[in-house]
């Protein structure tokens, strides 16, 4: 066991120097800060630049209403309407149209509302622009239309305008998680992108140091350093030296994202990393980094070179892309039965696991149940792994089959 410690240091030492570490471990990072920050620095409603429009409205009811509300709510520090409006020469809501039409061909005002003959009584209206992208342009608007249409439907019922402003004010909402018998305050955004966030850095940490595994393995084969390795320790303690030192690689990546985690959401006063969420998420990193390592290890055997094994690699990755493309389901229905199911599948229990724990009480049998299923996998995927290693490490020139492969795994 000594020789395989002495591989795991040598493989963690080398490895945790490279460039190829620093800049994945440095990635990572710079991405959860940017999914948090980013999108406050480049979507900012203080930086609404408003739009030229005109109000379609045969009634002529509603076009001043809206405008007047318009002018009160949205105004630049100058004082100047961020919405000014085109005033339309033509009575009848046809003329109206047609002239809001050529207006925005002409790209004289940016968009039109048109009130609908109904609006009174169903709310309807349409909103045409040129550019889709103004969607906080587009927010405002729907909101000043709707106070009015909401002022003058109360209003035709003949109810009270103290009670009507009452009723326009939002509601202080706030939420909490349970905790036991204790709660805490909790900010919806923060409770959806944790479990994202710990899935992702699972996701890269694990991949990055699997994939480092297989590439060293397939390196060393194919420029034959193996068998000069070999001559000096087992197989065994070959496999299980490089695992245990790139699994460290893995651990010293997690630890450094989970502290750049925290430290991201005391930034913006959320606690996104919690110690018994961290606690889990470590729990189900190291089975699944060893479930994966062995994986990664035996098709590194396989093959002599990198180009051969990527279409396997191609195959195996889009296991674990699956929690990922559908965490927003498993989020918002974390006790589903297919995704309970799934929890109990080794090669998904890790991500699915670490989603689940951090968005509902999940029953202890199921955590010791997955956390159980995924060990003894584990431990199975490490002995194949140690068959496959020992007995394809020094075949040369020759197509290894799957079922020799299995006949390998049989007889060891």
């Amino acid at each position: 066991m000594n020789a395989a410690w002495l591989v795991a240091r040598w493989e963690y030492t080398i490895r945790i120097r490279s460039k190829f570490f620093l800049i994945s471990t440095l990635l990572m990072p710079l991405l959860i800060v940017g999914m948090m920050y980013l999108p406050m620095l480049l979507i900012d409603e203080s930086d609404v630049r408003g739009l030229e429009l005109a109000i379609v409205d045969a009634s002529g009811e509603w076009a001043g209403q809206i405008g007047q509300l318009l002018d009160e709510r949205h105004n630049t520090s100058d004082g100047i309407p961020l919405y000014p409006r085109w005033i339309l020469q033509s009575e009848s809501r046809h003329g109206q149209r047609a002239e809001a039409i050529a207006l925005l061909e002409a790209g004289v005002i940016e968009a039109y509302l048109v009130i609908e003959p109904e609006f009174i009584t169903k709310g309807e209206v349409s909103y045409v622009t040129r550019d889709q992208g103004r969607v906080f342009e587009q927010e405002q608007l729907r909101r000043a239309v709707q106070s009015v249409w909401t002022q003058a439907a109360f209003q035709s019922h003949r109810v009270d305008p103290e009670l009507l402003a009452t009723l326009n004010q939002d509601i202080a909402w706030t939420s909490y998680a349970s905790k036991g018998k204790s709660l805490s305050a909790i900010d919806e955004m923060q409770a959806f992108m944790t479990p994202i966030i710990y899935v992702m850095i699972l996701f890269f940490a694990v991949f990055f140091s699997s994939q480092i595994l297989m590439r060293s393995i397939i390196t060393e084969r194919g420029s034959r350093v193996v068998e000069m390795l070999l001559s000096s320790i087992t197989s065994r303690d070959l496999m299980t030296g490089k695992i245990l030192g790139l699994g460290l690689v893995g651990l010293t990546q997690i630890a450094i994202y989970l502290l750049v985690a925290s430290l991201a959401g005391v930034g913006r006063g959320v606690e996104l990393i919690s110690a018994g969420g961290a606690g889990y998420f470590i729990l189900y990193a190291i089975l699944g980094y060893f479930f994966y390592a062995a994986i990664y290890a035996s098709v590194g055997s396989l093959f002599e070179t990198e180009q051969e094994a990527q279409q396997v690699v191609g195959l195996l990755s889009l296991i674990p892309i699956l929690p990922l493309v559908f965490s927003s389901y498993v989020i918002i229905h974390p006790e589903a039965l297919v995704v309970r199911i799934a929890s109990f599948f080794p090669p998904l229990t890790p991500f699915l696991m670490i989603i689940r724990l951090e968005v509902t009480k999940v029953p202890w049998w199921e955590v010791a149940g997955t956390a159980l299923v995924l060990a003894l996998f584990t431990l199975l995927m490490m002995r194949w792994a140690g068959v496959i290693f020992r007995t394809a490490i020094l075949l040369y020139g020759k197509r290894i089959t799957l079922p020799e492969i299995v006949r390998w795994v049989k007889v060891g």
